[in-house]
């Protein structure tokens, strides 16, 4: 069986690439090195606008050159 070609795509306009065609969102998070229990994950297009909000075990299907942005959903303290 021949090795799938790496994938590359961006997380907050970091860098990343797998061979993996989809992951979760908490195997995304992770590999960002954010907390998932204070994060979701969201696909941008082109224009910067949100395509879709993944939580949790939701699969990402990964697109060569794919931008993804963390949204932190976290509690602020207050002061």
């Amino acid at each position: 069986m021949t090795p799938q070609p790496s994938i590359t795509f961006t997380i907050d306009g970091v860098e990343y690439s797998t061979s993996e065609r989809k992951m979760t969102a908490i195997a995304l998070l992770k590999l960002a090195g954010l907390d998932p229990g204070d994060h979701d994950l969201a696909r941008v297009t082109g224009k910067g606008k949100v395509e879709h909000r993944f939580h949790d075990d939701d699969e990402v299907q990964l697109v060569p050159n794919g931008r993804y942005i963390s949204v932190f959903t976290g509690s602020t303290p207050v002061a």
